[in-house]
């Protein structure tokens, strides 16, 4: 005996008799002012029951395409166009987002809709977008902030705060009191290591309780050979400010008369910073060109332990490495960065509506549970279910869910008391100072100078 539909084949069975009867009205198959077949005809088609079908035409009659004429039956009301949306996007977000799937499954669902990626090509080209070029964006809060920092909010239509997402997340995103974005992706940066080599050498993983020195104690221990306990690329803009913030404050409203404080608080981390790299029991004389280099080692054995991100994991998928993932090392208390990626509506888009379907899109549980299924991202819902990985994904981190722990030590570039658009400045100081090129007086006067006289264009981090 055939038993009755679980509550998904229910969903799946409605959404395909919606979504078909949307395709063929936009291919003309139903014209405008024409009726619909009749509601027991819909139900022997589908094979759903009377009510079921009552359930779709109401979504219909909801989203206008048809209207519910008493005793008659349900009208078409229009024949929508075709509309072509172009999304702007860097390139690593088509892999931290799965948007190849993501895409495919949109189009399915506003087949009228066909969406074109441009993926910036710069830092900063998402701010010389020409008009009607890009109907949505997508910014890391890094991107967003100097956004703000430079009065370009501009090119972004304000949006509703999406309440199932994680409300860290959406004030990240938000700017004089208004949601400009909705986040949709977000990760920590965290301390990856090698089980194998911690069980060879009869040390204990990772907790949440190390500091730094702990770090380096063990990593003196791993190193061994060619291989190297501890490693990462210096000079990328989500590395190095991690050492900042574990001893800096938020940013003061007036910070001007306290520059001083400021600078002494940044030059204990980077002190620290420069202790680590500089300790050659622990650090490998590696030039990096940015952090696929780190990782492949890693990946090689040649490394112990790399800051990663659970957005860079993504290169993981099918690694043969027994790896996991721990808490930063702290200094005082748990502080990490945290990045994350957000989508907006370009107030000079030509097609809104559809723009803020595919933003919404972006953002519901069909969406989140997509990106959950092809990645290792960590979706901005907060009731997404962490297993049904695909098969594509064969390597995951035991401790995955810790990112639901680190929640409190979140920090992000904004927390520096300096601007985003001045980090690239600061970067060339800090570079002087760890080559041994400037001496520590210089650097803070260095420093001070920057904080009072901020101003120019951030590194790209990964």
């Amino acid at each position: 005996m055939r038993g009755r539909p679980t509550n998904e084949q229910f969903r799946q069975m409605l959404e395909h008799m919606v979504q078909t009867i949307k395709n063929e009205i936009v291919e003309g198959l139903y014209e405008p002012g024409t009726d619909l077949p009749s509601e027991k005809a819909l139900a022997v088609r589908f094979g759903i029951s009377n009510l079921s079908v009552r359930k779709g035409l109401e979504i219909l009659a909801g989203e206008g395409w048809i209207e519910k004429i008493p005793n008659v039956g349900n009208r078409v009301l229009r024949r929508r166009p075709r509309v072509g949306l172009t999304l702007g996007l860097n390139e690593t977000t088509v892999r931290n987002m799965a948007l190849n799937e993501l895409l495919k499954d949109f189009e399915r669902l506003y087949s009228w809709i066909t969406v074109h990626v441009k993926v910036y090509s710069a830092s900063k080209e998402y701010e010389r977008a020409e008009p009607n070029v890009i109907d949505v964006f997508t910014l890391s809060n890094m991107q967003f902030q100097q956004l703000c920092e430079q009065g370009g909010t501009g090119i972004l239509d304000p949006i509703e705060v999406h309440p199932d997402l994680y409300p860290f997340l959406n004030d990240l995103f938000s700017h004089e009191g208004r949601a400009v974005l909705q986040p949709i992706i977000f990760t920590p940066v965290v301390l990856c290591y090698n089980k194998r080599h911690f069980r060879e050498r009869g040390l204990a993983e990772p907790t949440g309780g190390w500091t730094w020195d702990d770090l380096v104690r063990n990593a003196e221990k791993l190193t061994e050979g060619e291989r190297y306990g501890f490693c990462f690329h210096l000079p990328d803009v989500n590395r190095w400010p991690i050492f900042l913030l574990q001893s800096g404050e938020r940013r003061r409203a007036r910070r001007s008369p306290h520059v001083p404080d400021d600078a002494a608080r940044l030059m204990e981390g980077i002190r620290l910073c420069k202790e680590i790299v500089c300790n050659h029991n622990v650090f490998p004389r590696y030039m990096s060109e940015n952090n696929a280099d780190i990782e492949r080692m890693f990946l090689e054995g040649k490394l112990s332990m790399v800051l990663t991100s659970y957005m860079a994991l993504n290169d993981w998928k099918q690694a043969e490495v027994e790896y996991d993932i721990a808490p930063m090392p702290f200094l005082h208390e748990p502080r990490t960065l945290t990045v994350a990626t957000g989508a907006g509506i370009a107030s000079h888009s030509g097609h809104k509506e559809e723009a803020r379907l595919l933003v919404d899109y972006l953002t519901s549980e069909r969406a989140q549970s997509l990106i959950r299924k092809h990645t290792l991202s960590i979706p901005a819902r907060q009731r997404i279910e962490p297993s049904g990985w695909s098969g594509e994904i064969a390597n995951v981190p035991g401790r995955y869910m810790l990112y639901r722990e680190l929640i409190f030590s979140y920090r992000t570039h904004r927390d520096l008391p300096i601007a985003v658009s001045s980090m690239g400045k600061l970067a060339q100081l800090l570079k002087s100072y760890w080559a041994n090129m400037t001496a520590e007086e210089e650097l803070y006067r260095g420093i001070g100078e920057l904080l009072d006289h901020q101003g120019g264009e951030p590194e790209n981090g990964t």
